[in-house]
Formats: C-alpha cells, sequence, structure tokens
C-alpha cells in the first residue's frame, strides 16, 4: 500500500450523536487528514447531519432508523477506499489508534479488530455484559476472543 491513508474509508454509523460527533471528528480529520470519512445518518432527529456538515464530512442518510446492521452495510457499499475503518461515533474509539489498525493490516491480514479496555466501554452494564460473551466466544472457539462485539475495526474493501 503507498501510504496508510491513500485509500482509506472510515465509516461511522450514527444514530443521534451529535454532541459526540461535534469533538470526534476534528480529531479524526486530524489523526487521517487523506481519509475519506463518511457517518451514515441512521434516522437521526438531532442536528448529526448538520454537525456533519458543518466539518465537510459526507453523509449518507436512513430516513428512519434501520440499525447498527444495516448502517454498516450502508456504509460498505459507499465506501470509496480500498480500507475501510469502522468505528462508532459515539467517541469511545481513539482516532490516533486508527494507525494502529492499519499497521497490523500492513502486516497480510484481511481484516483486524480493535478491542476495547475496560474504561472504554459504553457503560458499566454493557463491561459486565460484553466480559461474558468473550469468555464464552473464547470457550466455544478455542482462540481468545478480546472483544466479540467492537465496532472498531478495519477490513479490505
Amino acid at each position: 500500500m503507498e501510504s496508510p491513508t491513500s485509500s482509506l474509508s472510515i465509516v461511522l454509523p450514527c444514530l443521534n450523536e451529535a454532541n459526540n460527533l461535534e469533538a470526534l471528528l476534528p480529531k479524526l480529520q486530524k489523526a487521517q487528514p487523506n481519509a475519506d470519512i463518511l457517518v451514515v445518518n441512521d434516522g437521526s432527529s438531532d442536528d448529526s447531519a448538520k454537525i456533519c456538515g458543518q466539518h465537510g464530512v459526507r453523509v449518507v442518510s436512513h430516513p428512519t432508523p434501520l440499525g447498527n446492521g444495516a448502517a454498516i452495510k450502508t456504509g460498505a457499499r459507499n465506501a470509496t477506499g480500498e480500507i475501510i475503518v469502522f468505528m462508532d461515533a459515539d467517541g469511545q474509539h481513539n482516532p490516533d489508534d486508527i494507525q494502529r489498525l492499519l499497521n497490523k493490516l500492513d502486516q497480510g491480514y484481511d481484516m483486524v479488530v480493535g478491542a476495547r479496555q475496560s474504561d472504554s466501554h459504553a457503560s458499566r452494564k454493557r463491561l459486565i455484559g460484553n466480559t461474558v460473551f468473550n469468555k464464552l466466544a473464547s470457550f466455544m472457539t478455542g482462540q481468545k476472543i478480546e472483544d466479540l462485539t467492537s465496532g472498531f475495526r478495519a477490513v479490505r474493501a
């Protein structure tokens, strides 16, 4: 790959994340200035789309909420990069960590998943639930699964 951001799309599924996008988008643009940033506005009723416009970020909107899975699919279909990074729009992922995913992808992987640490989960309840699911998935697969439900991943398109 010529450079880590030469053909990179960053897709953020979004439902009512205006406040978080206001802080996240400048950090994302600073961390990956050459990336195509695409927010999939999943029927938000707040100013999410307006905030994206103010930051010059591309937006694809669903007229009503269709769910995270549909937003991910819409993002994948509309991404322009050879590499797509998916990350949550709520600010739980650090934009500076995108480079770590890209570096791992450069080692020959087709997909890299970023694992959240205990202090980056959305809530304590989710942390406990995810811990249980991670242990169950690890037991079932015989492989250590650190974050089964992570929305932070890089894939080759």
